[in-house]
């Protein structure tokens, strides 16, 4: 496999996603995105420039070494929610973290060859596209958090039609509604996520894929163009992602939608701009 297209974009100065991938005699071995949860916190204590930036940071430089490894999945995951662990038992003591602080996370989906037979797992809801080298495809693109997403984004609409337009008044206004939903994370009957607690563990989606022929991950922001703006299906987004600077063009089209509609009016959504990021694979 080889990286045919890749891109990352904040939404504004500081990009909360990140990705990364492991190359072994000029193939892809493994690769992976990250989409960072935006802080809800009255500031950020971490360096980085946010406590996500920080958190993604972090666990992307961990995964290089951990997924260049012929460790499984599981075994990758274990060792990378170990080592965040650690970092955060080793940083924390020196931050002046308020009761209620909410920590850092990140939405995780990573796929990697294990001879010829490439294996995936997700945290959140990041997307995986997949053409079957047999013939068919694979789609993991439904968000474990629809429901509150939808509630969320309804209820801004109504804020901002009255006037309340700036996001960080949104934050402080829904803030309650939004800390009531993120304690779910990692439980039964919540959603998952990748952070410094071993509950990460329990709630991971494993995925077999086969032999694949090419492969699309994104972040929500990149999904944006098919669920959020109808710019294409999901077939259209992975053709022209797959095509020689597909990618940049999806982005364009995503942040000119994002352009025109910059209260949330015609498309229903908790931020008028989202980082986007996207990583391309396909057989050579």
């Amino acid at each position: 496999m080889k990286i045919v297209g890749a891109i990352s974009s904040g939404s504004g100065s500081i990009n909360e996603d990140g990705f990364g991938f492991v190359v072994s005699n000029n193939h892809v071995d493994a690769a992976w995105i990250f989409d960072g949860v935006t802080g809800i916190n009255t500031r950020n204590y971490l360096p980085g420039g946010s406590d996500a930036a920080w958190f993604v940071l972090r666990a992307n430089a961990h995964l290089q070494e951990l997924a260049a490894n012929t460790l499984s999945l599981r075994d990758i995951l274990t060792q990378l929610v170990g080592r965040l662990i650690m970092e955060w038992r080793d940083i924390a003591p020196t931050l002046d973290i308020p009761p209620d602080y909410d920590p850092p996370a990140a939405c995780l989906t990573l796929v990697k060859n294990y001879r010829g037979c490439w294996r995936g797992l997700r945290l959140g809801d990041s997307c995986l596209l997949a053409n079957l080298a047999a013939g068919g495809r694979y789609s993991l693109i439904g968000s474990p958090n629809n429901e509150f997403d939808k509630w969320l984004s309804e209820n801004t609409k109504k804020r901002r039609a009255a006037g309340m337009t700036d996001i960080k008044t949104l934050l402080a206004e829904f803030r309650p509604q939004l800390i009531a939903a993120r304690k779910t994370r990692n439980t039964p009957g919540g959603y998952s996520i990748l952070e410094s607690s071993t509950a990460a563990l329990n709630h991971v989606e494993f995925i077999n894929l086969g032999a694949v022929s090419s492969v699309l991950l994104c972040t929500d922001g990149f999904y944006r163009a098919v669920d959020c703006y109808q710019l294409f299906s999901d077939q259209e987004l992975f053709s022209r992602s797959l095509c020689e600077g597909g990618v940049d063009y999806v982005l364009q089209k995503i942040r000119n939608a994002e352009a025109e509609d910059p209260h949330c009016m015609k498309f229903k959504r908790f931020k008028p701009a989202d980082d986007a990021t996207a990583l391309v694979l396909q057989v050579e």
